[in-house]
């Protein structure tokens, strides 16, 4: 009878130990960071030219390959945006909860802190990344964030000059509303992005709206020849092209909104 009793406390005395132990460690990933992992699992690893290694002012200098740092280097972020604020942001919690609200975006997307006034926006497609980035702005908790592309010499003291802006091709022949036709008619400007509505459904037949990336720091053509035949030139039609509300920007301070004569 007490052995019974004895082995019925044992027993209890083991549940109640093992029902008292902690739960197991669990991490919460974001689709984006579940994305990243099944992409690192089947990329191919980056093979870049072997760095030199010499000095510089008496301190220890690597050198990379321009192409490498520049091209290579940046594929996996593509799609990364700067969300930059003019006064102390909020905590990085409070913007993704508020960014998730805002936006509907197709896949996922990481913020990742970065100083005082700048966050790293990632995506992991190009419609989210565009849709978010032509809205230049956003208001988180109060706080103005302005959008800006990242680029490889990003410097959280400059701002950059590549933009997205509206441009318009009056005229334009009918048949020829087509991105396909667009993006390399305006090379010589920029990237084209995307046609608003009016121009994707032809209801405005007047002109065609492109939304195209462009660097504030290049000369931008007025006119671009639309020929067709490279063995005469006289052959084709002038194409007037106007843009919108392009901001000013001082090649001194590297920042928007006034020029290095001002």
């Amino acid at each position: 009878m007490n052995s019974a009793n004895s082995e019925g406390e044992l027993a209890q005395n083991n549940k109640q130990d093992q029902s008292n132990e902690p739960a197991p460690y669990t991490v919460v990933q974001t689709l984006a960071v579940r994305l990243r992992q099944i992409h690192a699992a089947h990329a191919d690893p980056i093979k870049l030219v072997p760095p030199k290694h010499t000095t510089k002012q008496g301190q220890p200098a690597v050198i990379y390959d321009m192409d490498d740092s520049m091209n290579k280097l940046t594929v996996d972020c593509k799609y990364t945006l700067i969300g930059k604020f003019s006064s102390t942001m909020p905590k990085v919690e409070l913007i993704r909860k508020c960014f998730i609200m805002q936006t509907q975006l197709n896949g996922g997307v990481n913020i990742a802190h970065y100083n005082a006034k700048h966050v790293f926006i990632d995506f992991e497609n190009e419609l989210d990344y565009n849709t978010v980035w032509t809205q230049q702005r956003m208001t988180i908790k109060g706080k103005l964030m302005r959008i800006q592309a990242w680029t490889p010499n990003f410097k959280p003291e400059e701002e950059t000059p590549i933009i997205p802006i509206w441009v318009l091709l009056p005229g334009l022949p009918w048949h020829c509303f087509k991105k396909e036709f667009i993006t390399p008619l305006l090379a010589y400007v920029g990237k084209v992005l995307y046609l608003d509505t009016t121009s994707i459904k032809i209801t405005r037949a007047s002109m065609a709206k492109v939304k195209v990336q462009i660097d504030l720091t290049k000369t931008r053509p007025r006119h671009v020849w639309i020929g067709l035949s490279d063995e005469d030139l006289t052959i084709g039609r002038w194409q007037p092209i106007e843009y919108e509300n392009i901001p000013s920007y001082c090649a001194y301070c590297r920042h928007q909104g006034h020029m290095i004569d001002e």
